[in-house]
């Protein structure tokens, strides 16, 4: 076994706080991967270990129970099997919740899960990571205590800060390209503070985060051999040139589009299911 990678929709108890679980599994063999630009993750190694380079230069290796921050560029990671992780992509809300640490200051990087996480959840995750090792538990049953672990987040969050994410989302979702207008009309705050919500909840300001979440869409797409033809020219009509869309995509995903075509870790992590809103125009053609 070269590598497996098993997405898990999150159940009810987890709504509104992650965008998908997965696990993913190798054999021996190192793995080297590009690590598409992906919302934070609170993470399990059962086995095995990851080291991480991020677009700056700096560089992370994985503990037993540690946390990736959110990514505005793709990152390198080489897995030094046999490798066993279950992993939990959070919502933009469910981070702040858990953390309370802004995206535009704290993005593209490890983060020490003592740093976020209380003695107790640490304890409890890693305990779980070693039933699991031992085959006393199966990996699946890890997010259960993922999902605990977040959903006790202790920060609270203002409610308009969250409408006006929740509007950024809407806004996102409406189609591949929509218009900025149509964000503005849509929240009751002023163009500023718009722009430092986004920037605390997405890393970037709204015109930015378009930007990440259409090279995604296009990536998801290309990975998704099913998307009709129509959806294809839709996605494909928000981009100036051929240049525009390989820059954007490679510096994402990590990838080029022809890249894509090929069976990979990273194609796999790029199921829309696991990106949240970025993948509602594309979750119908991939189901």
């Amino acid at each position: 076994m070269q590598y497996r990678t098993t997405m898990i929709a999150p159940p009810a108890e987890a709504a509104g706080l992650v965008n998908t679980f997965y696990i993913i599994e190798t054999g021996a063999a190192p793995i080297e991967e590009p690590v598409p630009a992906y919302a934070a993750q609170l993470l399990v190694m059962v086995r095995g270990q990851i080291r991480f380079t991020f677009a700056d230069g700096s560089t992370g290796q994985s503990a037993r129970v540690f946390i990736n921050a959110p990514q505005m560029r793709s990152a390198h990671a080489v897995l030094e099997g046999p490798v066993l992780q279950v992993g939990a992509s959070l919502t933009h809300t469910a981070w702040q919740r858990l953390a309370n640490l802004p995206a535009d200051e704290v993005h593209d990087r490890l983060i020490p899960a003592e740093a976020v996480l209380t003695p107790d959840q640490i304890a409890t995750l890693e305990a779980a990571a070693i039933a699991c090792d031992e085959g006393r538990i199966a990996p699946e049953d890890l997010c259960q205590h993922l999902t605990a672990v977040i959903a006790a987040g202790p920060h609270g969050l203002r409610e308009d800060h969250v409408a006006v994410v929740d509007a950024i989302l809407g806004w996102l979702a409406s189609g591949f390209d929509p218009a900025l207008a149509d964000l503005h009309a849509s929240v009751d705050v002023s163009p500023r503070q718009l722009q430092r919500i986004s920037r605390r909840f997405f890393g970037v300001a709204p015109a930015q985060v378009l930007k990440r979440f259409r090279a995604l869409r296009a990536a998801m797409m290309l990975s998704q051999p099913a998307v009709s033809r129509d959806l294809h020219d839709q996605l494909m009509a928000t981009y100036f040139d051929q240049a525009h869309l390989i820059r954007d995509i490679r510096r994402y995903t990590g990838r080029t589009p022809t890249q894509f075509r090929e069976q990979s870790l990273a194609r796999d992590m790029l199921d829309p299911a696991a990106h949240g809103d970025a993948g509602t125009p594309l979750k119908a053609a991939a189901e």
